[in-house]
């Protein structure tokens, strides 16, 4: 692409133009990017120059616009890391609601009572088989002492295998 020289010249009067003195909210809105509106609320927060007859001092108008915008990505960084940690925490609080909610429902219960309700149950069953030779000798009157003390071994036998794989 080859620049004509009439085109050369618009660069360089834009280029090295004296900075016009003042713009208007519009023409300054224009070079930044926003609405009138937004410029001259910018002007009346204190943030970009003017003067007293609302005209704005294009150089220094910019150059406070740019710094605005700077400080207000520096803020935002550090605004995103506080909402990240507040984020955190509103979960860490909902999480925890969730589970007191759970819990007052009967949909959890503490592994200290579970470990205590197993206990109880693995006893039961523990007595349970302990009492089946003597149970079977009941029933069964046919057995003879051996074969009601190699039962009462075979049930201790397993018991205590069982017990080995806790």
């Amino acid at each position: 692409m080859t620049i004509t020289a009439t085109e050369l010249a618009e660069i360089d009067a834009l280029v090295f133009a004296p900075d016009p003195e003042t713009v208007t909210a519009g023409e300054l809105a224009e070079w930044v990017g926003l609405t009138g509106n937004r410029v001259s609320a910018l002007a009346r927060e204190g943030v970009i120059p003017r003067d007293a007859d609302k005209r704005f001092p294009l150089r220094a108008a910019i150059r406070a616009y740019c710094d605005h915008t700077r400080a207000g990505a520096t803020g935002r960084r550090a605004d995103a890391e506080l909402a990240a940690e507040k984020l955190r925490l509103a979960k860490e609080n909902a999480d925890k609601l969730a589970f007191q909610n759970a819990r007052a429902r009967g949909e959890l219960i503490a592994a200290a009572e579970v470990e205590r309700e197993w206990a109880g149950v693995l006893r039961d069953v523990r007595a349970a088989f302990l009492a089946l030779p003597s149970r079977a000798a009941g029933k069964l009157g046919h057995l003879t002492p051996h074969d009601l003390a190699a039962l009462d071994a075979e049930v201790r036998d397993v018991l205590m295998e069982l017990a080995e794989h806790e």
